[in-house]
């Protein structure tokens, strides 16, 4: 879908409520933005943005008159607020980045990069919402007492809320994986 300024493209891949767009009032999103050029970011006002490279060589990322935020290594988020101006200059190229955005009246949020391996990593649905997005590798997802784990693909993402229980990920047997693993909280 086009980007709200028009500039570029964006891949939404969950939004919350369902259904809602860009032009409206959502509580998050997640996306893939493919950045074609350098130029300006859409406005988001009222909105926690948090972005990261995940292919190419890196933009400066420049957002309310402050200086440069250079952002040249893959898998490393940026928070800024939507409220500011943010214009980006590429560095060498496209480039396309992870986007979580959400309303800051109603949540708050925490995106860690993992990379996983055999070795189970536990959360707890219950303790707020979770998105589980998996960039590489397969990632099982289940409770330890349920032998019926859920397979999270590359590029699929998962969403939790209000489950109760302990959960666990891990990569699929004998691989590696790297997720993005997003806590929303109220706030």
């Amino acid at each position: 879908m086009p980007w709200k300024n028009g500039s570029g493209t964006t891949t939404e891949i969950a939004i919350d409520p369902p259904g809602a767009d860009v032009g409206n009032r959502f509580r998050w999103r997640l996306s893939i933005a493919d950045v074609e050029r350098s130029g300006p970011f859409s406005a988001f006002a009222g909105y926690e943005r948090t972005i990261m490279v995940i292919a190419g060589q890196g933009m400066d990322l420049s957002v309310g008159g402050q200086p440069a935020r250079r952002l040249d290594r893959t898998f490393e988020p940026f928070v800024f607020s939507g409220d500011a101006p943010a214009e980006c200059r590429l560095l060498g190229g496209p480039i396309r980045d992870f986007n979580l955005m959400v309303e800051r009246s109603s949540l708050r949020s925490r995106l860690e990069v993992m990379h996983l391996d055999a070795t189970p990593r536990s959360f707890d649905p219950a303790s707020g919402e979770w998105l589980i997005h998996c960039f590489a590798g397969v990632v099982e997802l289940g409770t330890p007492a349920d032998a019926s784990a859920v397979m999270l693909q590359s590029d699929w993402t998962a969403v939790f809320g209000g489950a109760g229980g302990g959960w666990q990920m891990a990569a699929a047997a004998g691989s590696r994986a790297v997720t993005a693993i997003i806590h929303l909280m109220s706030a």
